[in-house]
């Protein structure tokens, strides 16, 4: 193989990731800013079933480019303003480090204000 100062000028290849990783791993940043509601406090058992829970995303990949939306649920007596600022950084960072995408924007909805969190899961006894 040639090394990069020889002026070889093969194609190397490329990289590609999923949209669906791409959406995984801005779920994973937004989940893991203080102040936003974990996903089984945001909704029943049947709104969990059936996909409405929070964060909910979609991100617009074009080339290497990427803009996200999400919309959140935050914990009581968080700041929304301050949620979101925390929440745009988070993904901003994760989708350029991990996934080496230049973010465009990240819009930001708090859609829900969670008074109180459960730790576990109720159990039906």
């Amino acid at each position: 193989m040639a090394s990069p100062d020889t002026g070889d000028t093969r194609a190397r290849g490329t990289v590609e990731v999923a949209d669906r990783a791409i959406e995984r791993i801005a779920r994973a940043a937004v989940l893991a800013v203080d102040g936003v509601a974990p996903a089984a406090s945001t909704a029943g058992g049947l709104g969990t079933a059936l996909g409405r829970t929070y964060p909910r995303l979609d991100c617009e990949i074009a080339g290497d480019h990427v803009r996200a939306s999400v919309e959140i649920a935050i914990r009581w007596p968080a700041s929304a303003r301050q949620v979101g600022e925390k929440v745009q950084a988070a993904v901003t960072t994760q989708l350029h480090h991990l996934a080496g995408l230049h973010v465009d924007s990240v819009r930001v909805v708090v859609a829900q204000v969670v008074r109180h969190v459960a730790d576990e899961p109720r159990r039906v006894r």
